[in-house]
């Protein structure tokens, strides 16, 4: 297995519980991905440094919830162009 260097460890033992819980499930995954595929992967610094970028990007973007998807578009009105012979 690919050992992680301390400044990630560090990183990693910083994080509220939850959201490393989220990032755990995320690396996890990561992981048992690649070995379905056949090999393990290369570097989980950068692996755990991106689900931890996912999870914060999750919190500034969340997904819409039910009440805020719309079924219907703004009314629009397009102008068309009339040539001056027709008008």
């Amino acid at each position: 297995m690919v050992k992680i260097s301390s400044d990630t460890l560090k990183l990693i033992n910083k994080l509220p519980k939850k959201k490393k819980e989220k990032v755990d499930a995320i690396v996890r995954r990561h992981v048992a991905a690649c070995q379905r595929n056949g090999f393990d992967p290369e570097n989980l610094d950068r692996v755990y440094i991106e689900a931890i970028e996912m999870i914060d990007l999750e919190v500034k973007f969340p997904e819409p919830t039910d009440e805020e998807i719309r079924d219907w578009e703004p009314a629009r009105h397009y102008d068309q162009y009339i040539s001056p012979k027709a008008a």
